[in-house]
């Protein structure tokens, strides 16, 4: 289901880069900290897990091949295959939105990186010299956050909103009955789904996107979803919940597509700039050939959604 969102015409005031940490789908409660088990060889990137939510994340990296390696994460929306060589040093990728690494990593052991890491796509590698071209890469997604406690009968969401992509729930049930936890993306106002036709005492699930389901008294579950931005409708669909109250609604605002935040890192490496501080001219962005722009990046960037400065020149530091 597409949306279409409405901006007063103007002057362009946004644009963001990979949605770090001060995005608004980053606003969340203290979350557990993730391990991330790693495993290195000649010549392969193995995990335990693919998407985690965003916090406090420990690779547990073990090297089981013959020659010394290295651990690097980057945050970039440039798929993992496609980083560009680096300017500087020959045989290597250009270490593009660089968060943190641990080198070396000798044969035959184990070593831990913690790492803070906020919403958004990343590319893990050894950048040893012909490592990452021979295939040390793993893509890697780090999700918006959002607690959900379920009980009789209401369901309390730790925000209510979220930027576009992965967002990861982590719902609680303090009931003392079984609960599940289904995600609609829907206009209709969250009290006003019609009844099951087919189910006594349930509702219709319209633009079912997904679900948690027999979430025991006492017990956590979790689920991870892309999500397009739009309105959304969080329920309980067990027979009799959804009508005595459980359900909720949720907004995915619009944020900048992959694409264009792909262009951007790959703009910024061709100026050998690969982490810290970026500048990009909007404008010639959002016309630039070859760049598929979305209306909801334009949505994005005319609503000021996004976090940003501005430099006098017009030129936007992020």
């Amino acid at each position: 289901m597409r949306h279409a969102f409405t901006f007063a015409a103007g002057a362009i005031i946004a644009i963001g880069g990979a949605l770090a940490s001060a995005s608004p789908g980053a606003a969340e409660t203290s979350p557990t900290t993730t391990h991330v088990a790693v495993t290195l060889k000649e010549m392969s990137v193995q995990l335990s897990t693919t998407t985690v939510p965003a916090g406090p994340v420990v690779f547990d990296i073990t090297n089981t091949g013959a020659v010394e390696h290295e651990f690097v994460i980057l945050k970039t929306d440039i798929d993992a295959a496609e980083l560009p060589a680096s300017l500087d040093e020959e045989g290597k990728a250009a270490e593009i939105g660089h968060v943190d690494e641990i080198d070396p990593v000798a044969s035959g052991t184990t070593v831990s990186l913690a790492v803070t890491l906020g919403p958004g796509n990343y590319v893990l590698v050894c950048n040893k010299p012909g490592h990452y071209a021979a295939g040390m890469r793993a893509a890697f997604t780090v999700a918006t956050p959002i607690a959900a406690t379920e009980k009789e009968m209401s369901i309390t969401l730790g925000q209510r909103f979220a930027t576009s992509g992965p967002v990861t729930f982590t719902i609680t049930n303090t009931g003392s009955a079984v609960h599940e936890f289904v995600v609609l993306e829907t206009d209709i106002p969250e009290g006003a789904v019609a009844a099951s036709t087919d189910e006594p005492g349930k509702a219709e699930e319209p633009g079912h996107v997904g679900e948690a389901e027999d979430i025991e008294p006492g017990k956590t579950a979790t689920l991870t979803l892309t999500l397009d931005p739009g309105k959304y409708v969080l329920i309980c669909n067990m027979p009799g919940h959804y009508a005595a109250g459980m359900h909720t609604s949720f907004t995915v605002l619009p944020g900048l597509s992959r694409a264009v935040r792909a262009a951007i890192d790959r703009a910024n490496a061709a100026r050998g700039v690969e982490d810290g501080q970026r500048l990009v001219d909007v404008d010639a962005l959002l016309t630039a050939r070859g760049v598929v722009v979305t209306d909801f990046d334009r949505a994005a960037v005319a609503g000021g959604i996004i976090p940003r400065a501005v430099r006098a020149d017009g030129r936007l530091l992020y």
